[in-house]
């Protein structure tokens, strides 16, 4: 009963219930991109106090580095996807000193990015002042279920100001085949820098153990 409070219906209905089902092609369709008072997951920016604990997420690229901040609310136990970047033609130095302004007088617990063989860029941020450690989950769909479960429990909100990453949001989807189905592989999925920094930081938060 916990997880299906959590996991997507057509993995519900496949591990749980035993049924026949095949993945959505859109695999964020628990997130709604409608204002929380319409019952979705949009927020008009605000001042986030200095204090609430943060955390980000990384997608390494020599062209397209990008970065997701999300801030909780410790009374209400919800997180708030604040801020994004996706940024090339920069070197490691130049994108880290921007992260360390930007976390300056913030209370920033985590950073975690990259793919399991990332290491490199982890050590070269690590070199430049940020602590990058590796998602403690490698797998990709559990970081999407991760995320999943966030939306589909109203825990997870993201700033309206956010285009890039609603826009990704709205399109990360599954390739289908030839009889309309959604497959498990991900449709272009090297073009979704920011959608990866959001599963990274989710992954990162508590350890990855939020969900329990």
């Amino acid at each position: 009963e916990r997880l299906k409070g959590v996991w997507p219906s057509w993995k519900v209905k496949m591990f749980l219930e035993g049924q026949f089902a095949r993945p959505a092609g859109l695999i964020y369709s628990a997130y709604s991109d409608t204002y929380r008072e319409a019952g979705g997951h949009l927020v008009k920016p605000f001042a986030i106090p200095p204090e609430w604990p943060r955390h980000v997420g990384l997608d390494f690229g020599p062209v397209n580095t990008a970065l997701i901040w999300i801030a909780k609310d410790p009374e209400a136990n919800v997180y708030y996807a604040y801020r994004e970047s996706l940024e090339g033609g920069k070197t490691t130095a130049q994108h880290a000193k921007a992260a360390l302004e930007v976390a300056t007088g913030t209370n920033v617990l985590t950073w975690h990015g990259g793919a399991p063989s990332e290491t490199q860029y982890r050590m070269d941020w690590g070199g430049e002042g940020v602590p990058i450690q590796p998602p403690p989950i490698a797998d990709v769909e559990a970081g999407i279920d991760r995320v999943i479960g966030l939306f589909k429990t109203l825990r997870l909100f993201v700033f309206d100001s956010l285009k890039g990453l609603r826009d990704e949001l709205g399109s990360y989807s599954r390739v289908m085949d030839e009889m309309g189905q959604a497959t498990e592989k991900i449709k272009d999925k090297e073009q979704f820098h920011r959608a990866d920094s959001l599963r990274y930081c989710v992954l990162g938060i508590d350890g990855g153990w939020w969900w329990r």
